[in-house]
């Protein structure tokens, strides 16, 4: 009798359990958004290693003279204050220093933030358009405020379809479009006069993403002052070595900014992040002597991996390299197990057995190049 009475206590345990899980499910799908429940979170691993070329980031830390100016200055502040709501002084620094109007320009945290803010002021459930592959944040924001997210594939050497395109653009009539320019992670410019193009016969905002734009060269800059409609997006995450630091800038008509900052969150720029941006802004000449070093190590390691037997590199001109790879997993594991990590990105079909390394420093490049030969070598 006792044995049966335990029996059926396990019973209603493992009912129990069940019962919870199942509610569970249920509480999860009535308090949030399908959109939401049907997204994954954006995710990457940081395996541990010793040469990590894997986020496109400068290779290089700022300076300890820097850092301990910077230090001083947040000593200096006040941190019971508020800032300005939207860094509205950096504002001011960073129009000077790219040459555009400061009512023009907007600050976050991240460039990130800007993709989130420009979506909600301008495509909530309706059409954003963009190519593949590319950035996938701009895909994954859009989704997450209920949004179609239409997608033109780029042809087999990565460049923009334009009649596909602008073909595409007048039928799904997109709210905004979203272009990175160098495009990520293939490495390559569209050309300007097919951006233009796309810029006038679009419905809504063209988001130029430059956060490339220091190893390119390439901006749309004189064109804002024409279109109404384009935004370019820019961040200090890569050329000027502030990507823990997060801090990202949007440039465009003043009326556009308008209406972004009213969905932006305001102070989302801490008073340390601002001091470090402002600090970098005084560096121009250093921040270009690390922009001539990554363009330089581009070149060697692109030459390098032109000899490494079944890869292929594909142009770039951002501050990493694409390329083809014979069995592109294995390779993406056998460099890790040598302490190399590289993005691997072949799971988009057109970047089939694709890896993407960063341009690193010429002793992280040689030690990758070296991992990468050794395991093309030919079996004994």
């Amino acid at each position: 009798m006792d044995s049966w009475i335990v029996v059926k206590s396990e019973e209603r345990k493992i009912i129990d359990f069940f019962g919870d899980f199942l509610k569970h499910g249920v509480l999860m799908k009535s308090l949030f958004r399908k959109e939401v429940l049907q997204m994954k979170a954006y995710h990457l691993e940081r395996p541990l290693c010793d040469v990590k070329l894997n986020q496109n980031e400068l290779p290089r830390d700022i300076p300890s003279a820097i850092k301990s100016q910077v230090l001083v200055r947040f000593v200096q502040t006040p941190w019971n204050r508020y800032s300005k709501p939207y860094s509205e002084d950096l504002c001011e620094r960073v129009a000077a220093a790219v040459g555009w109007k400061s009512e023009g320009v907007t600050m976050a945290n991240g460039s990130n933030v800007l993709i989130q803010a420009l979506i909600l002021s301008a495509a909530v459930r309706q059409v954003v358009m963009t190519v593949a592959p590319t950035f996938s944040l701009y895909r994954l924001e859009a989704q997450a405020l209920g949004n179609r997210v239409v997608e033109v594939p780029l042809l087999k050497d990565f460049s923009l379809p334009k009649d596909d395109f602008l073909r595409t653009m007048r039928i799904k009539k997109p709210s905004i479009i979203f272009l990175s320019n160098p495009n990520a992670p293939t490495g390559n410019l569209f050309p300007e006069e097919i951006l233009i193009e796309i810029i006038e016969k679009a419905p809504g905002l063209v988001v130029v993403d430059e956060a490339y734009y220091p190893f390119s060269g390439k901006t749309l800059l004189p064109a804002l002052q024409q279109y109404k409609n384009l935004v370019l997006l820019r961040t200090f995450s890569k050329a000027f070595a502030l990507a823990g630091v997060r801090a990202g800038y949007l440039l465009a008509h003043p009326s556009v900014v308008k209406e972004v900052r009213k969905v932006l969150l305001p102070y989302c720029l801490n008073v340390l992040s601002q001091i470090v941006v402002e600090t970098l802004l005084e560096q121009v000449v250093l921040v270009q002597k690390w922009v001539m070093e990554s363009l330089g190590e581009r070149e060697r390691l692109f030459e390098g991996l032109q000899c490494v037997p079944d890869v292929s590199p594909f142009p770039s001109a951002a501050n990493f390299i694409c390329f083809r790879v014979k069995g592109a997993k294995k390779t993406f594991k056998g460099l890790l197990e040598q302490g190399v990590l590289v993005r691997d990105v072949s799971d988009n079909k057109l970047l089939k057995n694709c890896l993407r390394v960063s341009v690193g420093t010429a002793e992280e490049n040689a030690r990758f190049l070296q991992a990468l030969k050794f395991l093309s070598r030919p079996p004994l």
